[in-house]
């Protein structure tokens, strides 16, 4: 294996449970001709302190495997951190859920590497190419112990462009069973989604917030409710549920619109989802609440789940801005509840509430916080950068 030497300071917190170490932090040279997957560090004392992946196409070059011993990393040790994993998502299934997160990365053991299930289809999503001389054995291994009839791989956008046209993985292969271009079908606390595993965001659905889902399906009976950036409208099946009065969604992807349509017609009738009840924005956010705003719309609910807007730190002042000025737009739109969430790691929660009631102040609204809430169950976050989900409800008077 390579071994590598960092500062004392980085060996504290690599001890305490910091996973990563980048290139810069390195201070012993490295042949970028080296193909080991694995790397080594050891403290000043020389004794052991980590194993772990080695990435040198990224400046994120490795990442925690085992801390305090050395172990062999072979299927024994895999199994052992899925058999953990599993364990932590054992009661989902009894909720109706049968679309959860397995495997959350670096928090459940594996960095880097992402396990996603939806009914019988698993999908595996890889953040570093040093997971590919694993990817057979992990696998066969997710495949035998999970009962997963399916399992296909995708792969982060940095992973996708290093490869060549010979490489043996591509993003969207499916590695074993048969996935139909439709898409999967699954449950989430008893309603109906489809995951598109092999094309869309992330892992085909954004599993993350289902317990905002679920928290809003409690508020919303007899409201109206605007759900901006929609996606594949999982917010709006959720509103429907619990009794709404009217939903209208906003979303600059067509695509994404056609995904909510389907999913509002796998959990109910054409006569509930009537054009008087169900209606669709095609559009740039901003310039639709605009356009909303100067026609005089108003919503008693307002849902605001952007994508990413800081996906870089040096991103994080427009984010911020962004953040405001979203929340100003959602604030002048309603004299009721306003849920904003932000997926920036890059952005803190302090800095992301602060953006949003900054927003709110200067849409001349006044407001009273109604809660905070995070990443749901199986997205765990054992170290501060895992924190990237942050949520709040506001209550915005006149």
């Amino acid at each position: 294996m390579i071994k590598i030497e960092i500062s004392k300071t980085l060996q504290g917190k690599i001890r305490k449970g910091h996973p990563w170490i980048f290139k810069y932090q390195i201070l012993n040279p490295i042949s970028d001709a080296n193909e080991e997957k694995l790397a080594v560090v050891y403290d000043h004392k020389n004794q052991f302190l980590a194993v772990g992946l080695w990435d040198p196409s990224s400046d994120l070059c490795f990442r925690v495997l085992n801390l305090g011993k050395p172990v062999k990393i072979n299927e024994s040790f895999f199994r052992e951190r899925l058999q953990s994993a599993k364990i932590n998502r054992q009661d989902l299934e009894s909720q109706s859920t049968t679309g959860y997160r397995i495997i959350s990365g670096e928090n459940d053991g594996f960095p880097g590497l992402v396990l996603d299930r939806y009914e019988d289809t698993l999908v595996i999503k890889l953040y570093t190419q040093s997971w590919f001389p694993f990817l057979d054995e992990l696998s066969d291994l997710f495949h035998k112990e999970l009962n997963g009839h399916n399992v296909v791989l995708r792969l982060a956008r940095n992973v996708s462009n290093a490869l060549n046209s010979s490489a043996t993985y591509r993003d969207g292969q499916v590695l074993y069973g048969n996935v139909s271009a439709g898409g999967v079908q699954f449950k989430e606390n008893g309603l109906n989604f489809m995951a598109d595993v092999i094309a869309g965001q992330k892992t085909g659905f954004f599993l993350d917030q289902r317990d905002n889902r679920s928290k809003i399906k409690t508020m919303v009976k007899g409201k109206t409710v605007l759900n901006v950036f929609s996606y594949s409208g999982a917010f709006s099946v959720y509103a429907f549920a619990g009794g709404c009065k009217a939903v209208q969604e906003v979303d600059l992807n067509p695509l994404a619109l056609k995904a909510s349509l389907q999913n509002m017609k796998l959990n109910f009738s054409g006569k509930e989802i009537s054009s008087e009840r169900f209606m669709q924005y095609e559009g740039d956010a901003f310039q639709v609440l605009a356009r909303l705003k100067k026609e005089k719309h108003s919503f008693d609910m307002v849902i605001l789940d952007p994508p990413a807007f800081a996906r870089k730190k040096k991103h994080k002042p427009l984010a911020l801005e962004a953040y405001a000025s979203l929340a100003k737009a959602g604030a002048m739109l309603t004299s009721g509840v306003l849920f904003a969430a932000s997926c920036s790691a890059h952005v803190s929660e302090d800095e992301f509430y602060n953006a949003v009631y900054s927003g709110i102040r200067s849409a001349g609204k006044k407001y009273e916080e109604i809660a905070r809430t995070g990443h749901a169950k199986d997205h765990p976050a054992k170290f501060p950068e895992a924190n990237y989900l942050k949520s709040v409800y506001v209550r915005v008077g006149p």
